[in-house]
């Protein structure tokens, strides 16, 4: 009967390469029986077990050097004490996955709605109260300052929700909209935060849109488009016997993301409005 295996029928056996041996063998996690005097490795039957429990640790997610230990401690107690853990670690990775997974679809959602939008369409609806962590008033006159009061903003927000796929935006003054270009006044940035995520931030560093009826329509960061949209606006209010009752909402759909041009940024504007009695 033969008593050892080379090293290609082992790895056959495993269904993993010759290469994967060499390299157990080298970090000393699975060695070989014994070594020719040709110097090929040889593998003994009984070592079947000791490398099929490498590869259920391994198809488990368990990096090689918690399996080295895991060898050397086995019983029922340390197995079900490291499984428990490894199971703990694959449910945060999973948490972790459905987070990319709904900025994913929020970053499709935004992309797809960009495909349709229309800079010549005013809209009037109710919006539902939405929440946002902003930043310190940022005046665009000094960039040096503005570009240290982002730095400050961003590093405070959290990843996860910076990078959540809603549109991040600015929060300007009602009372700019009668200016000639309400993207010279002076602003806070801002990032939608949504309520079980409240928590993590100072409730002075949060903002909330209250739920009404907003006037909106997009726009592209242009001066020209800049008064262009000002006229409409301001033309939809007198027709519909509306005025401003609120600050100014911008959010920013299209990005660098989809554009390398800065001139092909596009904002959705959203102002709070009232009924004239």
């Amino acid at each position: 009967m033969k008593k050892f295996l080379s090293i290609s029928e082992m790895a056959k056996y495993a269904g993993i390469s010759r290469r994967t041996l060499i390299y157990y063998d080298q970090i000393d996690l699975f060695k070989p029986a014994k070594i020719g005097e040709n110097h090929y490795r040889y593998y003994g039957i009984d070592q079947y077990f000791e490398l099929d429990v490498i590869l259920l640790l391994k198809n488990i997610g368990m990096p090689l050097e918690e399996i080295q230990k895991f060898l050397k401690n086995r019983n029922v107690d340390y197995a079900l004490t490291e499984f428990q853990a490894q199971r703990a670690k694959v449910d945060q990775q999973i948490d972790q996955l459905k987070e990319i997974r709904a900025s994913l679809n929020s970053f499709i959602d935004r992309y797809e709605r960009l495909k349709d939008f229309d800079l010549e369409s005013i809209t009037y609806a109710f919006r539902e109260e939405e929440s946002f962590v902003v930043s310190e008033i940022i005046d665009t006159i000094d960039d040096i300052d503005s570009v240290q009061v982002y730095g400050r903003f961003y590093s405070s927000v959290e990843s996860r929700d910076l990078f959540s796929g809603y549109p991040i935006g600015f929060l300007v003054e009602g009372a700019a909209f009668n200016e000639e270009n309400f993207h010279a006044a002076p602003y806070r940035a801002l990032v939608k935060i949504p309520d079980d995520r409240l928590a993590h931030y100072r409730s002075s560093k949060i903002v909330t849109r209250p739920a009404g009826f907003y006037v909106s329509g997009f726009i592209k960061d242009e001066i020209h488009h800049i008064n262009i949209f000002n006229n409409r606006f301001k033309k939809y209010l007198k027709e519909h016997n509306l005025v401003i009752d609120g600050d100014i909402w911008e959010l920013l759909w299209q990005d660098e993301a989809t554009s390398e041009q800065p001139e092909d940024q596009i904002f959705e504007v959203l102002i709070q409005v009232k009924q004239i009695v």
